[in-house]
């Protein structure tokens, strides 16, 4: 398959649509591998005698730190030479680091092998939000860039459902892996999903090419330089400091459902991994992938309508349409309202999915998108998803009583980060707007 090196303003050529798929297909395989120590807390926790706090640093911090501190090199790679190749190696490293993480036997090498999943995956998405919008007209590109989102709804569900019936049936069959006879049922499941990875690295690297750079009109094609880019965001710091740290908070209200949600379902409503996989499978791959397409369809639509502030707007009403089911879900205690609630939540809290990279991207110059793209996902992903599991774990230790009281840590935790993000989200409006026009005349 042979791309269009030259789509026109106006329309994505066939090819465009299949690069999306297949970065999609990559950031799937990301979130399993990012999200399926999540399922099997508690028997990772049980097996290394470790504490609340351990297992948070192993879900978030191990993997944020090296995620984020790499994201700025990485971003000024994706700025300066090809992605393509970039892509292909981190997916590699890190499907090969979740493997180590299979074969690991005790705390610290938990830990460093989480730290290089981070390393591996710190490649994928600036380079995905550099590649994608040369292929993609800017009417198209909401859509464009939640096509590309559906990979961590999809990813998520399939990473419950795959873990839940691989620590379920290598549970209750004793199944062993040939030559590591003595490996523990959530060791299993790490090599189940890591291993695949290898075989969508090799599709990048064999299908996937480099695009001509859009460079807006009058702009100097030349990568600039990191003191360039920060001089960029502080002549713009109006809106880039609320737009940055308003989508932050909606990425921590994320990653404390996300993360937690299924210790809540486990220890409060006594569901089994599978059976936890089984609602993650519907919440995350059918809810959430909805989500994600309709806030694309729906900012889209308000573009071609003249609201050049869309992605904005529409996550506004995403926060206002999932806060009470985000709140409320942890704080059920009934098992199936509950579920029914987790479900909404993901539907409408999936919405800004896409949006939050669409927001960034047409508000950067085409020579900036790498970088500026990776410090916004430094700061979303080392408060979003270094700290925020943290925060929970703590106030479920020492605010709720203990293990039981996970739920309502994560409705404090979410609903102080909607209140906050949609504050920060409706200052940065009217500054984006006004970006948007001077970006379109050349300025």
């Amino acid at each position: 398959m042979s791309p269009d090196p030259n789509p026109s303003a106006d329309q994505a050529s066939g090819y465009a649509y299949y690069v999306v798929a297949v970065l999609m297909v990559a950031y799937m395989f990301s979130f399993i591998d990012r999200m399926i120590l999540s399922l099997v807390i508690d028997p990772v926790r049980q097996d290394l005698g470790l504490s609340e706090t351990q297992v948070s640093l192993l879900v978030g911090f191990a993997f944020a730190m090296f995620y984020t501190l790499l994201g700025l090199p990485f971003g000024r790679w994706v700025d300066t030479r090809g992605r393509r190749n970039l892509i292909a190696f981190g997916i590699a490293l890190w499907s090969l680091a979740t493997i180590a993480c299979g074969l690991a036997n005790g705390f610290a090498r938990l830990f460093l092998a989480r730290m290089t999943v981070g390393v591996g995956e710190a490649t994928l998405t600036p380079a995905a939000y550099s590649l994608i919008p040369d292929y993609f007209p800017p009417r198209r590109l909401g859509l464009a860039m939640s096509l590309y989102t559906c990979g961590l709804t999809i990813g998520g569900g399939l990473a419950m459902l795959l873990g839940g019936m691989v620590v379920q049936w290598a549970t209750a069959l004793q199944l062993t892996v040939p030559g590591l006879p003595h490996l523990r049922p959530w060791q299993v499941a790490f090599l189940v999903v890591g291993a695949p990875g290898l075989l969508v690295a090799a599709l990048v690297a064999l299908t996937v090419r480099e695009p001509p750079r859009r460079v807006q009109p009058g702009a100097d094609a030349d990568a600039p330089s990191l003191a360039e880019v920060f001089a960029y965001l502080r002549g713009n710091a109006g809106l880039f400091a609320p737009l940055f740290l308003g989508f932050t908070a909606v990425v921590t209200a994320s990653y404390s459902l996300n993360v937690w949600g299924p210790s809540y379902f486990m220890r409060v409503h006594g569901l089994t991994p599978l059976q936890v996989g089984q609602l993650f499978a519907v919440a995350f791959g059918v809810a959430g992938t909805v989500g994600v397409l309709a806030g694309g369809a729906w900012s889209d639509a308000a573009v071609r309508r003249g609201r050049t502030d869309a992605p904005l707007r529409v996550t506004l009403w995403s926060i206002l349409l999932q806060a009470p089911f985000v709140v409320g879900f942890g704080l059920l205690s009934e098992t199936r309202l509950a579920g029914a609630a987790f479900v909404f939540a993901m539907l409408f809290g999936s919405m800004f999915g896409g949006l939050q990279a669409a927001a960034v991207q047409s508000l950067t110059p085409n020579r900036m998108r790498g970088q500026i793209g990776a410090i916004y996902l430094t700061l979303a992903n080392l408060i979003g998803l270094g700290i925020a599991p943290t925060l929970t774990a703590l106030g479920t230790e020492r605010l709720f009583g203990g293990a039981t009281g996970v739920g309502r840590s994560i409705a404090l935790t979410a609903g102080v980060s909607l209140a906050l993000a949609s504050v920060l989200l409706a200052i940065a409006a009217a500054p984006a707007r006004n970006r948007i026009r001077a970006l379109q005349g050349g300025t």
